[in-house]
């Protein structure tokens, strides 16, 4: 595992203490009648927090006849404390089946069964996640400093794991902000950074772009691969090699066949990780070499330029703010909308050992490429793009109540349950990512 992450979370609890003073101190008896109002709660809230899909979510709150521009701030909300809720649950499992598990193996994951984790009774709450977490890093730690390891060396390899920002779903946004009644806010094409620009390729992906692989749909490679290589590696390969090994197989020298472990570069059917330039199929990303251009495949994504028009274009960062004028606030919550909605691959994560690989390591491989994974996208994927935008969300919060005169009785309403949903939802979600992000530095030393 590599380059641990830290992250910074914006003082959202401070928003939170701010409302009802926001709401009381600008607009006298007609703030009374707004908080009467917003005590009744806000009912599409609820359902938005609960849809199945971004659409849906969006759906639900424009049913509720609100401005524009809180209709963009009350969706962004509830997207986010969804995300908040789906991570904060899959942590919570994924560390509590890392207990479960290397409690079931006790002695031979190289601890006893009570210092591996006790399967928790609690609901999932932030609590339980940061008791669950502690005891899964714990468990990993006891296990993986066991004599019993000591034959063997493994290496973690993580295919996918990436986020792509609903940029179509900004630019609707952006079309119904108030500022300007004839804004168009642009295309997604000439608001995308051209080498953040990805989608289907039906012609050649340019020379250093990035063919885009994951676990279930390996790319065309030829250039540097990020997860597993398959094919031929020219240097730095590690793994199973059906060719010529050159370097060494089981740490012995090597110039010919390799039954075992191979290192250094393999001729043909090469299966692990690849530090050199990987000739066949990835399951990461593979970026391409600066002589090549290469059709990545079906339905695999291509970042960064192809031959020809791509279909269903994304954008896999910030677009550019667009060129007509409109309201900076709404156009922020648009801004969060895409990332809230943003279509993620999940990582997957497979180690290759060299070595006798005994009972107890099977064990705490098995429980960490089974549950690491949910950890790693909190930590790393989905948490951190959902933390990031929090902090507009909290930022664009206070907007809508420095407005408060202006906002109806139901805008009010709906304004203040998004405020005090995200408020929650970013505790939530900065608990889960931090506990990830221990999990996961514990497994660093695999």
């Amino acid at each position: 595992m590599k380059n641990r992450n830290t992250f910074k979370f914006a003082p959202g609890l401070v928003l939170a203490g701010a409302v009802g003073a926001m709401a009381f101190g600008s607009g006298g008896c007609s703030s009374l009648s707004q908080a009467a109002a917003a005590a009744q709660g806000c009912d599409g809230f609820g359902a938005a927090v609960s849809a199945s899909t971004p659409a849906a979510a969006g759906a639900a709150i424009g049913k509720l006849g609100l401005d524009a521009n809180t209709t963009a701030f009350v969706t962004a909300a509830a997207e986010f404390v969804n995300i908040a809720d789906t991570i904060n649950a899959d942590v919570f499992t994924a560390c509590h089946n890392i207990n479960v598990a290397l409690a079931a193996a006790g002695g031979d994951a190289g601890a006893p069964a009570s210092d591996a984790g006790v399967p928790s009774t609690g609901d999932g709450g932030t609590g339980d996640v940061q008791a669950e977490c502690m005891a899964a890093s714990s468990a990993i730690q006891a296990a993986l400093s066991a004599n019993a390891f000591a034959s063997a060396q493994c290496s973690a390899v993580i295919s996918g794991g990436q986020c792509q920002l609903d940029a179509s779903a900004q630019v609707s946004c952006e079309a119904s902000c108030s500022g300007s009644a004839s804004c168009q806010p642009g295309t997604v094409e000439a608001r995308c950074t051209p080498g953040e620009l990805s989608g289907q390729c039906s012609g050649n992906c340019n020379a250093s772009a990035t063919c885009e692989g994951s676990a279930t749909v390996a790319a065309n490679c030829t250039g540097t691969c990020s997860a597993e290589c398959s094919g031929s590696c020219s240097a730095s390969f590690t793994g199973t090699c059906g060719g010529m090994c050159t370097g060494t197989c089981d740490g012995m020298n090597s110039t010919g066949t390799c039954a075992g472990t191979c290192k250094g570069s393999c001729s043909a059917m090469a299966k692990g990780s690849c530090g050199g330039t990987c000739q066949g199929t990835c399951t990461g990303n593979c970026v391409l070499a600066a002589n090549a251009m290469v059709n990545c495949g079906a339905n695999v994504n291509c970042k960064g330029g192809c031959s020809v028009a791509y279909t269903a274009p994304q954008c896999e960062a910030d677009l550019s703010p667009p060129s007509c004028n409109v309201d900076a606030n709404c156009e922020a919550n648009c801004k969060s909308q895409a990332s809230m909605s943003a279509s993620c691959t999940p990582p997957a994560l497979t180690y290759e050992c060299s070595g006798t690989v005994s009972a107890g390591l099977q064990a705490v491989i098995t429980a960490l490429e089974t549950n690491l994974p949910a950890i790693i996208n909190a930590a790393k994927v989905q948490g951190q793009l959902a933390v990031s935008a929090a902090g507009t969300l909290v930022t664009t919060g206070k907007a809508e109540f420095s407005s408060i005169g202006s906002l109806s009785g139901q805008a009010f309403a709906c304004a203040t349950t998004a405020v005090e949903g995200s408020v929650q939802a970013q505790a939530s979600i900065s608990v889960s990512v931090q506990a990830s992000a221990n999990v996961s530095g514990s497994a660093q030393a695999m």
